[in-house]
């Protein structure tokens, strides 16, 4: 179970590239709300929050790189 206390960061689960971040920093989102599309292998990939939140830090956008197991933003 996750503790709903806490900064949760969301990682990319394969290398892709970032389609689309839906979110802003400072947003509330509820659990499941898309925060980040990853494209990996023509194939899209949206990312969930873990939990209800805040969004917190945004550290890619549209267009970036990411590698497997990289931070792409953190949920307050």
């Amino acid at each position: 179970l996750m503790s709903s206390s806490g900064d949760v960061n969301v990682k990319a689960p394969m290398p892709g590239l970032v389609v689309a971040v839906p979110v802003t920093e400072g947003q509330a989102v509820k659990s499941g709300q898309t925060i980040v599309i990853l494209e990996s292998m023509k194939m899209q990939n949206e990312l969930k929050a873990p939990r209800d939140g805040i969004m917190g830090r945004v550290r890619v956008k549209a267009g970036e790189s990411v590698e497997q197991k990289q931070t792409l933003l953190s949920l307050h």
